[in-house]
C-alpha cells in the first residue's frame, strides 16, 4: 500500500529568462515501510524534492498526497500542525535550539502542540539514541553525531509514519554515520516507519530498498 505519493511536482524559482526549474514534473510513490533514498548531483533538485514531500515549501504545481491526503491543500497554520505531526523531518545542519537542552530539543515538537509528553516514549527513547545521561546537556555541549541524534530523537517524538532525511550524516565521519543510520533503519525496521533520505553516500544508497535518481530536477532512474 502506497503512503506517499508525488504526482507531477513542478517547483519553479524566478520568472521570465530568469526562471530556474527545480522539479521538473516528478512523478513516484512509496510504500508504507519502505526504505528510499534519493541520490544525485548538487543542483538535481533532491533537497526541493524533500522539502515539498515534507510541506517546508510549496510546489509551483502537481501535488503531494500523504495517505490519500493532498498535502498543499491546507493553510500555512495546518501545514505547520502536519510538519509537526505527521513527518519527522532530519536535516543536515541539525537545527537545535541553541538554548534548549537534549530533552527540550526532542519534546520540542509536543509541546508546540500543547499535548504531554509521553515519558515512556521518551525514556527509550533516549536509551536508544545513547543520550542517557546527556538530558540537561545543551547543543554546544554535545559532539556532531550527539546533536544528529537529538534531532533524530525529535523526529521520531511524534511516532510519524514517515520519515524524511536530508544529508543526515553529511557533517559526520564515518563511525557516526553508520551509527545515525543504524538508527533511522532500526526505526524504518522496527517500527514500521517509512523513511526516504536525501543522500551523497553510496553506502547508504546501497543500503536502501529502492534508489532513485534525479538529474536536472527529472527522475532519471527508479530503481
Amino acid at each position: 500500500m502506497d503512503i506517499l505519493q508525488v504526482e507531477h511536482l513542478t517547483k519553479t524559482y524566478g520568472c521570465g529568462d530568469t526562471a530556474v526549474t527545480a522539479l521538473d514534473d516528478v512523478s513516484f510513490s512509496v510504500a508504507a515501510g519502505e526504505f528510499v533514498a534519493i541520490i544525485g548531483s548538487s543542483g538535481s533538485g533532491k533537497s526541493t524534492l524533500l522539502h515539498m514531500m515534507g510541506g517546508v515549501d510549496r510546489p509551483t504545481s502537481g501535488a503531494v498526497l500523504l495517505n490519500g491526503e493532498d498535502v498543499f491543500r491546507r493553510t500555512d497554520e495546518q501545514l505547520a500542525v502536519f510538519r509537526r505531526r505527521e513527518v519527522g523531518l532530519v536535516y543536515q545542519f541539525y537545527n537545535l535550539v541553541p538554548v534548549l537542552d537534549v530533552v527540550e530539543n526532542m519534546c520540542l515538537p509536543v509541546l508546540m502542540d500543547g499535548r504531554a509528553v509521553n515519558e515512556g516514549r521518551l525514556v527509550g527513547m533516549l536509551r536508544a539514541l545513547g543520550l542517557e545521561g546527556r538530558e540537561h546537556h545543551l547543543p554546544n555541549q554535545l559532539s556532531g553525531g550527539q546533536q544528529q541524534r537529538v534531532a533524530i530523537g525529535r523526529a521520531l517524538m511524534n511516532a510519524p509514519a514517515v520519515v524524511l532525511a536530508d544529508e543526515p550524516t553529511g557533517n559526520l565521519d564515518s563511525r557516526n554515520s553508520a551509527e545515525i543510520m543504524a538508527l533511522l533503519r532500526a526505526s524504518n525496521r522496527d517500527l514500521g516507519q517509512t523513511l526516504v533520505v536525501i543522500t551523497h553516500d553510496e553506502d547508504i544508497a546501497l543500503s536502501a530498498d529502492r534508489v532513485i535518481a534525479l538529474e536536472d530536477g527529472r527522475i532519471a532512474s527508479d530503481t
